[in-house]
């Protein structure tokens, strides 16, 4: 069988600034044809998953197009028609296929399309005509009617942090064999709640979750279920369908398919109070540092976490630890190619005056004027060796690490979530040495840092990826939605 599989993703924050081009795609991962196959091979991901599990059910691959672009604002109308109609295009050549594998995010919006992913699926579908088109999905993919109506079967991350993307390609690539060979004839049925969660609420490592999850895989184990996806949303569109939704696929019994999506979403929604959060304020997460002599403490910045699309120059939290004397603390990143050059500038072992960050926009805090001595330099590249994308290379662009008043900071050209401890041991900053780190993420740092950490505390700042679903002013949102709207009724 030949299987045509590619992808076009972005999760975009309508509430940033910061634009998505053309540009966006290509100077983030952008491979054609065998690139892909050389890029993916051997990594824990969606795509490396599918490729592995090919092989050994004797899949011929037919690789077309592999783009996403760093979280951001709206994707721009013309790059995005631009990057379809080449997939498009090397979709029509492949010729004499027997299905496609779609490696989505599910939460992508151009200036004109709120459901990119839906008008791409769609897109593909009337390409293919009848042939299976297997989707998979981010857990915070905004689920859509018409990403249901033309995929046969969607299949979604079931952890947060993502640690179980390369499990998912294994599962995509068997559950397309399953169905070219007519071994199965999926049904599958889709319900979305009126609900939005924060990412912190929707980590899997956490109580609530994690028996969300256990539960899950019960409805999985059952031998007429070919699979059932929890997605728990992206809160920071605001889009019509935003939030969390269930889908159950079963093997050719729609009515089954129905009754189990109605009996997991009903069981979500009676547990909607338990997603609500209790975050610290910066001074609060000082002082609880400051009363513990154990280390590393990690402040987790989710509101400029550039993973969902935060511009990773906030500085209010380098700012209030400058105030508060607070030394030994370092912060894992803050984007700034200007000073990254000035850095580069006064070399190793100088000094150096900086305004740090707060370049992007007033929200996440104004520029930091600063003297840094300057510690390293680094092209910025290193390999992933935490649970999530280990063996992919890593690419911050060029790096420097200053110190300025008793703290490290790690000075980047690219914004990066630093998810993976790698990214500071490959700059010479041992995590477990420190006492206090930073990291502009919300969850996927928990992967690799939990087994570290002595403390996590999840620090409220203002931000396009706050955790407050309050502080934003949402238009195209579908109303009443909890916990905006107390009184949300919602019944099968």
């Amino acid at each position: 069988m030949r299987i045509a599989f590619g992808c076009i993703g972005h999760e975009t924050n309508t509430f940033s600034s910061v634009p998505t081009s053309i540009n966006s795609f290509k100077k983030g991962s952008y491979y054609v044809g065998e690139e892909i196959i050389s890029a993916f091979s051997h990594t824990s991901t969606i795509t490396g998953g599918f490729i592995e599990n090919a092989k050994k059910l004797g899949m011929e691959l037919v690789p077309l197009l592999w783009t996403f672009a760093t979280p951001s604002g709206m994707v721009d109308q013309n790059a995005y028609q631009i990057l379809k109609n080449e997939f498009l295009n090397l979709l029509r050549d492949a010729r004499e296929i027997d299905g496609v594998l779609l490696d989505l995010h599910g939460a992508m919006v151009t200036e004109q399309i709120e459901d990119a992913e839906g008008d791409l699926i769609q897109a593909v579908r009337e390409v293919v005509g009848a042939l299976p088109i297997v989707t998979t999905l981010d857990l915070h993919a905004n689920i859509t009617p018409e990403m249901a109506e033309y995929a046969e079967v969607i299949i979604g991350f079931d952890t947060y942090p993502h640690v179980d993307c390369y499990d998912r390609g294994l599962e995509a690539a068997e559950v397309m064999s399953a169905i070219v060979q007519g071994q199965i004839h999926p049904r599958m049925a889709y319900r979305q709640l009126p609900f939005l969660t924060s990412p912190p609420a929707q980590c899997t490592m956490k109580p609530l979750m994690s028996e969300v999850l256990e539960r899950l895989y019960a409805l999985e184990a059952q031998s007429e279920v070919v699979t059932a996806t929890l997605s728990m949303g992206f809160p920071f569109a605001d889009i019509r369908h935003a939030g969390v939704s269930v889908l159950v696929t079963t093997d050719g019994d729609q009515q089954l398919a129905e009754q189990h999506v109605d009996e997991f979403a009903s069981y979500i929604w009676e547990i909607r109070q338990a997603f609500n959060l209790n975050l610290v304020s910066v001074e609060q997460a000082i002082e609880q540092a400051n009363n513990t002599k154990e280390k590393p403490i990690i402040l987790a910045e989710g509101s400029d976490n550039p993973g969902g699309g935060g511009p990773c120059d906030g500085t209010i939290i380098l700012n209030t630890l400058i105030k508060n004397q607070v030394e030994g603390a370092v912060i894992a990143v803050i984007a700034d190619p200007e000073s990254v050059d000035l850095a580069i500038q006064a070399g190793v072992g100088n000094s150096v005056d900086l305004n740090v960050g707060g370049k992007t926009d007033p929200l996440h805090g104004n520029p930091v004027s600063l003297t840094g001595y300057v510690k390293t330099i680094s092209d910025g590249n290193f390999v992933h060796k935490g649970p999530m994308g280990q063996g992919r290379t890593g690419r911050m662009g060029k790096t420097v690490v200053i110190e300025a008043n008793g703290i490290e900071i790690i000075l980047t050209e690219k914004r990066i979530q630093p998810y993976d401890a790698e990214v500071l041991r490959s700059v010479g900053i041992e995590p477990t040495d420190r006492r206090l780190i930073v990291l502009k993420s919300a969850v996927h740092f928990r992967a690799d840092y939990t087994p570290i950490a002595h403390q996590i505390l999840e620090v409220d700042t203002p931000g396009v990826h706050s955790p407050d679903l309050f502080s934003y002013d949402y238009h195209r949102l579908r109303r009443p939605i909890y916990p905006l709207d107390l009184d949300t009724a919602w019944s099968t």
